[in-house]
């Protein structure tokens, strides 16, 4: 159970740049699975030889959904049953997997993996689904909302077997859940803000098998018109918990979070980038992808004292963006995915660090 948090205590860290030699151990991930003309925005792996992700190509009015899936040797290309804009996807393991998006047809859409293939399931028609977070038991949450990015109404979900359906979760008034983080049955994270129609206080709750217990997270998130976003969430341990702030229009800074189990931390990112994306560094820190405009992906790692900064390899076809990236579990690798577009042209990419 969280405990009351009191202070916060601010630093922006160490900040090192990366040798030429570090940025090469980012390595291209070369596969025909991504011969196409499209995205590659998500990526989850369940273990070290399971692990998908997801795009699309096309239009808004007639998307082709894209599933790239990791079988332990290769990556190989796998098929829709629904065209649809995937926005997430969590993987439990080889057998068990969703995808969560949206279509100007379905408008909600859910596909589960069961081992075999995929097939379309319920998905209630609560907002557009914009997370989803899996653990090994198969124990599974989405997010929904009007509008994420702006604190409006979001629906939490759970998976039941069969089909998503609305969790009964005692959220405060006015608030809007943005990030959640699944280890187990018995140990599900939501976190998100809540405002009095004055102020805005992000807040993190927690299913410990019993009961929600919730905390409030001190620190400026702006005000109702103003608001900053509580992005992404990665939860190493129940004393080492990192929530990713995206500052948005509001006056303050884009900032890690950091729960030790007893008080919060902020740590400011370098050069006051916003983080698209957060991953564990399969050790006690945290990874994170900021905008970038250049020839290579560029990822920030934080080690849990210092900010070290990492480039991907240089690609030749315009300007790349990183989309997502996670860590691959039972190794000390990292996936990223993203995109690099030049001339009408959008070629994913897979890349590799570790």
């Amino acid at each position: 159970m969280l405990a009351t948090a009191t202070a916060v205590v601010c630093g922006t860290g160490t900040i090192a740049v990366a040798t030429p030699a570090e940025a090469a151990a980012w390595r291209n991930v070369g596969t025909k699975a991504l011969a196409y003309n499209g995205s590659l925005d998500r990526v989850d792996f369940a273990d070290k030889g399971a692990g998908w992700a997801v795009g699309a190509q096309g239009s808004m009015f007639n998307p082709t959904t894209m599933i790239v899936r990791w079988n332990g040797r290769a990556w190989v290309r796998q098929a829709s049953p629904v065209g649809f804009v995937p926005t997430d996807v969590a993987a439990a393991g080889a057998k068990r997997a969703w995808i969560v998006g949206f279509s100007l047809r379905d408008r909600t859409v859910g596909l589960y993996w069961n081992g075999t293939r995929w097939s379309k399931v319920s998905y209630p028609l609560v907002g557009m689904p914009f997370q989803v977070s899996a653990s090994r038991d198969g124990t599974a949450y989405s997010l929904a909302g009007i509008d994420s990015s702006a604190g409006g109404l979001s629906s939490v979900l759970r998976w039941n077997g069969k089909a998503w359906i609305k969790a009964n979760v005692p959220l405060p008034p006015s608030s809007s859940v943005t990030a959640v983080e699944v280890r187990g049955r018995n140990d599900v994270w939501l976190a998100g803000t809540t405002t009095d129609g004055i102020k805005v206080t992000a807040f993190v709750q927690r299913w410990n098998g019993r009961s929600w217990k919730r905390t409030n997270v001190p620190g400026p998130m702006g005000t109702p018109a103003y608001r900053g976003v509580i992005h992404r969430m990665v939860v190493l341990s129940p004393t080492n918990v990192y929530l990713d702030r995206v500052s948005q229009n509001a006056q303050m800074p884009n900032a890690l979070l950091r729960w030790n189990g007893k008080t919060w931390k902020t740590v400011n990112t370098p050069w006051n980038a916003a983080g698209l994306a957060m991953s564990s560094d399969g050790r006690s820190g945290v990874v994170l992808i900021p905008v970038t405009n250049g020839d290579r992906s560029r990822y920030l790692h934080y080690n849990g004292s210092a900010w070290r900064t990492l480039y991907g390899p240089v690609r030749k076809n315009g300007k790349v963006q990183g989309g997502d990236l996670d860590h691959r579990p039972g190794t000390r690798g990292i996936v990223g995915v993203g995109v690099s577009s030049a001339q009408g042209k959008n070629s994913p990419f897979i890349e590799y660090f570790g």
